[in-house]
């Protein structure tokens, strides 16, 4: 089974390059570090238009969905979700299971 979380990320319109650019580090320090991420992908909208304000989205595949609990529960997750509220930041999460009811097209 895999298990899709989608993260949208809204912070502060002042917040300044800088912060966004702080948080894909910190991202991009994840893998071995936080257990199970099996896709790791983190972007920001090219059009600029339809994001409600949201400046970031996180993509990530879990194995399991006890994986993905031990990923959300694991201290270098739960410091970054607090430096993100820290700055001002409002994540909106979405988990799901990947099966014949959720895939319609795949590349595989």
């Amino acid at each position: 089974m895999t298990v899709q979380h989608v993260v949208l990320f809204k912070f502060p319109e002042d917040c300044g390059p800088e912060l966004l650019d702080e948080l894909r580090e910190k991202v991009r320090a994840w893998p071995g570090v936080l257990p199970g991420i099996e896709v790791l992908r983190l972007g920001a909208d090219f059009t600029g238009e339809r994001t409600r304000g949201h400046q970031l989205l996180l993509y990530t595949e879990f194995g399991s969905k006890e994986t993905l609990v031990a990923y959300q529960t694991h201290p270098h997750h739960q410091a970054f979700l607090s430096w993100v509220r820290e700055n001002g930041g409002a994540p909106l999460a979405f988990d799901y299971v990947l099966d014949d009811s959720t895939v319609f097209v795949d590349r595989e």
